[in-house]
């Protein structure tokens, strides 16, 4: 993320383990600054993956229409 050509735009990332994820958002401007989402996690009565793959979608439509 730090290696980002763009360092004026904004920086968003995903981490998981394969039962737990969490999102980052970033900014370089001035200095590196970060946010990080709350803990999903797969194996919820209520299965966080309906709504990570809500996020993933509206990313993906800022991608493609800036």
């Amino acid at each position: 993320m730090m290696g980002s050509p763009h360092p004026e735009k904004l920086i968003f990332g995903l981490i998981t383990n394969g039962r737990f994820l969490i999102f980052i958002k970033m900014t370089r401007q001035d200095a590196p600054k970060y946010a990080l989402s709350k803990v999903f996690s797969i194996l919820n009565p209520g299965n966080d993956l309906y709504e990570v793959l809500k996020v993933l979608k509206q990313l993906g439509e800022l991608v493609l229409n800036p």
